[in-house]
């Protein structure tokens, strides 16, 4: 691939696209800084994801340069794939099984010891409703924030504007359709709370 096609963002226009795509409001996804932004990100994960079959493990410096924020002792498995980057921040111990999505259009805050299993997708991004815009390229993004010590299961979809609080344990095979609160069992699709551990001790 060419340099000019994933060289990376300058601070300046890292926060340009910050003010295009954080804001909620629709905006046209084709912008040559945005795309710009996705290739660099697409290029680094590509570089992440060939580091398992030469050393069985990712070279997680190159995560710590693309994130906004990540966290000491983190540990993310093959196929992971994020849009930006630098709208990701996400805290100490972080572990992700294989084949994590992540679509950080808008920012996505993850707390610390949070564990994320296999194939599973975080998505900030809406395409427009409007027909014609949705064909124009043009969408709009909500942030997430995932709180400490939450575990998610495998083949779990996280959708926009969630907020998952502290402690929150999300089963296998579920879709995060709204907010759920601190220490709960929730699982489905919809995701629904079925159990509050704020009493239980482990």
């Amino acid at each position: 691939m060419d340099l000019e096609i994933h060289q990376a963002l300058t601070a300046e226009e890292i926060e340009h696209v910050k003010q295009i795509t954080n804001t909620g409001n629709l905006y046209y996804d084709y912008d040559p800084l945005i795309e710009q932004a996705r290739n660099h990100a697409f290029y680094v994960c590509r570089q992440f994801n060939q580091t398992f079959a030469q050393t069985g493990h990712g070279e997680m410096q190159l995560m710590m340069d693309l994130f906004g924020d990540l966290g000491n002792h983190a540990e993310i498995g093959k196929g992971f794939i994020t849009e930006f980057g630098f709208n990701l921040h996400v805290g100490d111990y972080f572990y992700a099984g294989q084949n994590l999505k992540v679509i950080d259009c808008n920012v996505i805050k993850i707390g610390d010891y949070v564990q994320v299993g296999d194939n599973c997708g975080i998505y900030t991004s809406n395409h427009a409703f409007d027909p014609q815009k949705r064909a124009d390229h043009w969408c709009s993004d909500h942030p997430i924030t995932i709180g400490s010590h939450v575990s998610i299961g495998n083949d779990v979809t996280v959708l926009p504007g969630i907020t998952i609080g502290a402690n929150t344990v999300i089963r296998s095979g579920s879709i995060v359709t709204h907010d759920l609160p601190a220490d709960v069992v929730a699982a489905g699709t919809p995701c629904t709370v079925i159990e509050n551990l704020s009493d239980k001790a482990e």
